[in-house]
């Protein structure tokens, strides 16, 4: 019931995000989509479809899985995580296997610029999304291309101190990698060279 109705809503979305729960305690289950800021409401409401099959598939039993794909996020859970804008779950990093031929610290500065300012942009839009170009190597890599996204619920002040917090670990995490995202339940970012 909740897998027909997120696909739907987040599809007939503008911002492309849904939430909600069915049942009554103790057997209730919570959700939340969200789709690219740059989809199609038919990408969206398939790949929050696909999203479903999958974790009752690869999770079958469990009352708390998360699907994370190019186009769209899903999390259910017994548990309500909805309940809070600001709790941005355990975020995962993923990482461009291929490293930049540039000067690293150079590079990674040109990706903490880019995604700062999309996440600014992000902040104030009211679908929390944003993406950017960041000039760079003419030679290497001549564009960095960045994406931000918050779930539309959050307050602007909240979107932009997730994006900031994900943000501050890029270094740690993604140094000198050609492309990275985190992902976290409330927001994330991606950066490419492609």
């Amino acid at each position: 019931s909740l897998a027909t109705a997120l696909s739907r809503n987040a599809s007939s979305s503008r911002t492309l995000f849904a939430k909600g729960s069915v049942g009554v305690l103790p057997d209730i289950a919570y959700a939340l989509a969200l789709c690219r800021g740059d989809a199609n409401a038919t990408a969206c409401g398939s790949c929050v479809t696909t999203a479903f099959q999958s974790a009752q598939q690869l999770c079958a039993f469990d009352k708390d899985a998360t699907v994370y794909y190019d186009g769209c996020y899903l999390r259910f859970s017994n548990q309500n995580f909805i309940a809070s804008t600001t709790n941005n779950g355990d975020p995962i990093i993923l990482m461009n296997s291929q490293n930049v031929s540039s000067p690293v610290r150079a590079f990674d500065a040109a990706v903490a610029v880019l995604l700062n300012a999309t996440s600014d942009y992000a902040a104030a839009n009211s679908s929390r999304f944003a993406t950017g170009e960041e000039g760079f190597d003419a030679r290497s890599d001549p564009t960095i291309y960045g994406l931000t996204q918050c779930t539309p619920d959050m307050s602007s002040a909240d979107c932009r101190s997730c994006l900031g917090s994900i943000i501050s670990a890029m270094p740690q995490s993604l140094s000198g990698s050609k492309g990275g995202r985190i992902i976290g339940m409330r927001c994330n970012f991606r950066y490419e060279v492609y």
